[in-house]
């Protein structure tokens, strides 16, 4: 990431879902990412606005919480 960015790349994004590069970007041709990437206007590489995919994290999160959660009250 691009210090002070408020996007993260293509290659940034695919790391953080433990994907290589094309796999995201074929995910993202099929409408399957599930947070907004879009082409910067100059450049025309994907990005991610950071809060977005901070939001799609927070939400993955709270849903492995509450699975284990219900796991520990087997």
């Amino acid at each position: 990431m691009l210090v002070n960015s408020p996007v993260l790349r293509l290659d940034e994004v695919a790391d953080l879902l433990n994907l290589n590069v094309r796999s995201l970007q074929n995910k993202i041709y099929r409408g399957e990412v599930p947070f907004p990437m879009f082409k910067m206007l100059k450049s025309g590489s994907w990005v991610a606005h950071v809060s977005d995919v901070a939001r799609y994290i927070d939400e993955q999160w709270s849903e492995a919480r509450v699975a284990l959660e219900l796991l520990h009250k087997r």
